[in-house]
């Protein structure tokens, strides 16, 4: 995770979770009460606002639907089930850089968000979904040790 661009509140909340080996409703709930968004997508991956990718199959896939169920979609759920859907191949031709997304497709990439923000500033009627493609697979390194927990 880029933790860079994430606020500072955020970032400790994150990091203290990143180990602590809660139970996956445990460690959305924190992130709630915590005033961080998140959401699930199909495929498991926990993405937090700004909307970057926080984890990767957080979520085991049988768990999903249940706590898909007990959110609610953010405006920007086409785009985010579309990249987590594709982030493998998006991370093999964008690793580290900055995309704009509309709809389904890339429509900028950049190695910076100010370089981002300038290629995209001529879209006309379309706001894009900004995020930055993680380099490497993001996990955390969490043990549960008691499958029932979920």
């Amino acid at each position: 995770m880029n933790i860079s661009s994430i606020p500072d509140s955020a970032k400790r909340v994150i990091e203290s979770l990143v180990t602590s080996g809660y139970p996956v409703d445990d460690i959305l709930q924190q992130l709630e009460s915590s005033g961080i968004e998140w959401y699930v997508t199909e495929n498991g991956d926990l993405m937090v606002k700004y909307w970057q990718v926080g984890a990767e199959r957080l979520v085991p896939l049988e768990h999903v639907a249940r706590i898909r169920a007990s959110q609610s979609v953010p405006a920007t759920a086409e785009p985010l089930e579309w990249l987590s859907a594709n982030l493998d191949d998006l991370r093999a031709q964008y690793a580290g850089r900055w995309l704009a997304i509309v709809g389904r497709q890339v429509v900028a990439s950049a190695p910076d968000l100010p370089s981002l923000l300038t290629l995209t500033s001529g879209l006309e009627g379309v706001t894009p979904f900004i995020t930055q493609i993680p380099a490497e697979p993001i996990s955390w390194r969490t043990a549960f040790p008691n499958a029932s927990w979920f």
